[in-house]
């Protein structure tokens, strides 16, 4: 027996969490449920690929929250590929399986969310995924290793620290996220990034963000994710250093230096 427009039109409402809705005019749903009711609606035509166009951009942060968790579910029961289009990064990493990074319709780096994130390609995806220091400097390879010679001293990069294309020598930066920075005398093997003094320091909920001028950089700030209890007034002198594991190396010509 085929299946009316009104059992279709069921089926797709509880697909999307909204079996009780079916009655509902558009003026009576929320802004979350006529999201769903759009999704239900694309979806009812079976379609190989979905194409959504910044989809969640109008909800408020925490119905955003919620409806990245059900579109991702959704999508997952049903089995068609989705393309989601979105400028939110934290929206990107929690929902796809595969992130394409692109400027001006070129593709500046594809990978799974945390690859992309913590081992970016070039400074333009770098710097789109989240916040990012850069420090300029001049590297060569040494057999199994990149000796990096810059502002901090000179130090040994293992070769899967390069990213991008690398021509193994010359000029080039080191990329290193805030939340990698530690406080206090560097381990053994740590790139000591020496001290430097706090111009601001802004609680941010699960840490505080900090901007601090380094004198290495000859006052040059960089941005550092400190621990939530951390209490740091400004002028405060604080001496950093990094896990080499966490540097990424990006070629000079992809970052425009």
């Amino acid at each position: 027996m085929p299946v009316t427009h009104a059992a279709r039109a069921a089926e797709m409402l509880r697909l999307v969490g909204l079996e009780g809705a079916f009655d509902r005019r558009p003026h009576e749903l929320s802004g979350g449920q006529r999201q769903r009711v759009a999704l239900a609606r694309a979806l009812a035509v079976e379609p190989e690929v979905l194409l959504l166009d910044e989809p969640l951009g109008a909800l408020d942060l925490k119905l955003r929250r919620q409806m990245q968790e059900e579109l991702k579910a959704v999508q997952r029961r049903v089995g068609t590929t989705f393309v989601h289009v979105t400028h939110d990064q934290e929206e990107a990493m929690a929902i796809a399986d595969e992130i394409v990074v692109m400027n001006g319709g070129r593709v500046m780096d594809r990978g799974p969310p945390e690859e992309v994130y913590l081992r970016p390609r070039s400074r333009f995806s770098a710097a789109f995924m989240g916040e990012a220091n850069f420090v300029a400097v001049e590297v060569r390879r040494e057999g199994g290793e990149i000796l990096v010679r810059g502002p901090f001293g000179h130090h040994r990069l293992p070769v899967s620290a390069a990213r991008g294309r690398w021509a193994g020598a010359g000029r080039a930066e080191l990329c290193f996220r805030p939340e990698h920075l530690d406080c206090g005398s560097p381990p053994p093997g740590a790139v000591d990034l020496g001290e430097g003094r706090v111009r601001e320091v802004v609680f941010s909920g699960s840490h505080r963000r900090a901007r601090i001028a380094l004198d290495a950089l000859d006052g040059g700030e960089i941005l550092a994710y400190l621990p939530q209890g951390t209490a740091l007034p400004a002028d405060a002198r604080l001496r950093l250093h990094l896990d080499p594991a966490r540097v990424v190396l990006l070629p000079a010509e992809e970052s425009g230096t």
